[in-house]
Formats: C-alpha cells, structure tokens, sequence
C-alpha cells in the first residue's frame, strides 16, 4: 500500500476550493515549464521543446479555466515562448550569415539587425 493507492488526478484538481491549483502555483509551473522549454529550443532539442511547448500550452489552457488567462506584462507565456522561438530563430540566422561570408557583410549586418529585433521583442515582454 502507497499514500498513491486510490489516488484520482481528476478528483484532486477539482475546483472545489479546498484542493483546486492556486493561481501563484500555477504561475510557478507556467514559469518553469517556459524556462525549461526556453533551454530545450536554446540547445536544438527541437522534440523535447515540442512537447515541453505543449505542456505549456495544456497548462494555459487550464490555467485560463481558472484565472481567466492571467498576464504578465499582457503577455501569456505561451506566447512569451513564441517570442523565444522567433529571437534563437534570428540567432541562428545570424550565426549562418557570419559563417557563410564576413562578419561585417550586409547579409551578416541585416541578420543582425533581426537578431536585435527580436530580442528586444522578446526581453520587452
């Protein structure tokens, strides 16, 4: 016998106040889901990210039943993680352009302007 024997997933999320996710808790697990998915696609760990994406997104999705899509910055962190995706994206755009040609040449100087771009998108969210 384990303290698990009988356990329901289902029963335990139950909104009935006494054991429903609170918000705090959920903003946690939203915050560690993006960072852990945020490493994955940062490293080329593209199914890892996919899944970790969709675990992030489930948890929205919950989440948004509950809290009626809480924000940080107006932003959700399923769309903090696309803002993530689209800035390595331009980092490995960048890093392309420098090794094809010289670090100074206008495709290497337009891919670094994008690369800017969009890290200032994502760091302003």
């Amino acid at each position: 016998m384990t303290p698990l024997d009988g356990f329901d997933i289902n029963q335990a999320m139950a909104d009935d106040g006494a054991s429903a996710l609170d918000a705090a808790n959920w903003r946690r697990l939203s915050d560690k889901i993006l960072a852990a998915f945020s490493h994955a696609y940062a490293t080329g760990e593209a199914s890892i990210a996919e899944r970790l994406r969709d675990a992030l997104s489930e948890n929205e999705r919950h989440g948004q039943e509950r809290f009626r899509a809480e924000k940080r910055n107006g932003i959700t962190p399923l769309q903090r993680a696309e803002l993530w995706v689209a800035f390595v994206n331009a980092r490995n755009g960048y890093r392309q352009a420098c090794d094809a040609g010289e670090p100074g040449s206008p495709a290497a100087d337009a891919s670094l302007a994008i690369m800017k771009d969009a890290y200032l998108r994502w760091s302003a969210a």
